[in-house]
């Protein structure tokens, strides 16, 4: 089964290739986090519910990286048989 996070994205191969993504994006992430909570505190519940959604994100990203893993061809075919 071939698993998309959008119609139009690249597969998604498994959970290391979701968490080497997510290792390159916090940083970013948090840099202009941190920034905004810095230049603007007024803004902190807004900035909440913008830390949520990315983690949110991230978690939707690992689950579809292990049905990913856990339906590569052999493997599925081969686990489909047994039941």
């Amino acid at each position: 089964m071939e698993i998309r996070m959008a119609k139009a994205g690249s597969p998604v191969t498994g959970v290391a290739e979701v968490v080497a993504r997510m290792q390159q994006q916090l940083p970013t992430q948090q840099a202009e986090w941190l920034e905004q909570l810095r230049d603007r505190p007024e803004t902190f519940a807004d900035l909440e519910r913008k830390v949520h959604g990315a983690f949110q994100q991230l978690a939707d990203q690992v689950v579809a990286g292990l049905l990913a893993e856990a339906t590569k061809p052999a493997e599925w075919a081969r686990e489909s048989k047994k039941a």
